[in-house]
């Protein structure tokens, strides 16, 4: 499209602030941008600076707000457009709306559609600023505030001794990174898996013990429920069906998994 595009270490300050100030941009939009704006470029364009949020904010405000809510168990979530202000995800809304979190999807599809339905939400901001027939801005309350922080190694560790729900959507929540893993006990030592996708069934059975084999996969006992592991990847190895994994490795009912992954 004949677009300028630049990569640059910060837009706050030196060749890139200085190429924003020659451009004098009546708005500028900003999308899972790393950095944090400063006053000189928040207060340069006359409409402001625009800001797109996988969230139905003041909800899971921060860097991680789907994986997050995939992970709480929100079955629901949002779509927001802001006003930039200094402070974390908290300037005024202009345009937000509700947005189911498909429960047979993981994080790295949802994110997918969030870019998807999020793009036609600021084109509408856009537009009706340019026909300054834009609502006024809603105030977000604090006090209604959550945080979604950064996805560490940790959170991807599973244990079993929580609910088989819980664990299917720590799994959809932490896809592509940092992924879920759990110790298979094997008698020759503990064996890392990585699980790709899981689900969950009806059931009842000990925390980390393989119950049965299906064709869909392992069968684990949990807290509360049963998880079975669909896809899954030894470290290093090819990603494979669970039953897979279980036919080349000889496991059996009663084989266990570590019910949580140590460090």
């Amino acid at each position: 499209m004949g677009l300028e595009v630049q990569e640059v270490s910060t837009v706050n300050e030196g060749p890139a602030f200085e190429r924003l100030c020659q451009l004098q941009p009546e708005v500028v939009v900003v999308v899972s941008f790393g950095q944090i704006l400063k006053r000189g470029v928040l207060q340069l364009p006359r409409h402001g600076c625009l800001n797109f949020h996988p969230s139905l904010l003041p909800r899971y405000r921060g860097a991680a707000p789907v994986q997050r809510a995939i992970m709480a168990g929100e079955r629901t979530s949002g779509l927001s457009i802001m006003r930039l202000v200094k402070k974390l995800d908290a300037g005024p809304i202009l345009l937000q709306q509700a947005w189911p979190l498909r429960e047979e999807a993981d994080a790295e599809a949802l994110l997918a559609e969030a870019g998807e339905l999020g793009a036609p939400l600021m084109v509408r901001v856009l537009e009706r600023l340019e026909r300054e027939d834009l609502p006024a801005a809603v105030e977000q309350d604090d006090a209604l505030a959550s945080y979604a922080p950064p996805l560490s190694k940790d959170d991807g560790r599973l244990d079993f001794r929580r609910p088989a729900v819980a664990l299917r959507d720590l799994v959809r929540g932490v896809q592509p990174w940092p992924r879920a893993s759990c110790q298979l006990l094997m008698p020759a030592g503990a064996r890392r898996v990585i699980v790709h996708r899981a689900s969950s069934r009806q059931g009842q059975g000990r925390p980390g013990r393989i119950e049965t084999m299906e064709d869909e996969g392992l069968v684990v006992g949990c807290g509360e429920g049963l998880l079975c592991l669909e896809s899954v990847q030894l470290e290093g190895k090819a990603v494979q069906p669970g039953r897979a994994l279980a036919n080349g490795l000889r496991l059996k009912p009663g084989d266990c998994f570590a019910t949580t992954e140590g460090p």
